[in-house]
């Protein structure tokens, strides 16, 4: 009798053994399973990171150079050029005028 229980003995220990190797060998696959999700969520906050920075680039180009501002720029340059064109056409007004009082003074003041 004893030597039956001794028997059963070693067959519950082999069969505990094996539970614990396959026991360990699913904590290794999981710890894997578990370092490689974390790898993949490290890289996924990196890209939102880089996709948020980028957003908030186009913000301040946006910002700096909107349609609008691009809008109010032109007619702005336009305004400038036109002032200028005014000016000058007096200048050359002045010139035109003063240049045929010097030619007719004597026939208007003599």
């Amino acid at each position: 009798m004893s030597k039956g229980w001794s028997e059963y003995g070693r067959l519950v220990l082999k069969e505990l053994e094996r539970l614990n190797e396959g026991q360990e060998n699913l904590r290794k696959d999981l710890d894997s399973k578990f370092q490689e999700l974390d790898k993949k969520m490290t890289e996924f906050k990196s890209t939102e990171k880089e996709v948020l920075e980028l957003r908030e680039w186009k913000d301040k180009v946006t910002e700096v150079w909107s349609v609008t501002q691009m809008k109010e720029s032109k007619n702005e340059v336009y305004a400038q050029k036109n002032r200028w064109l005014k000016i000058v056409g007096g200048i050359i007004v002045i010139q035109v005028l003063f240049t045929l009082l010097m030619a007719f003074k004597d026939q208007i003041f003599g």
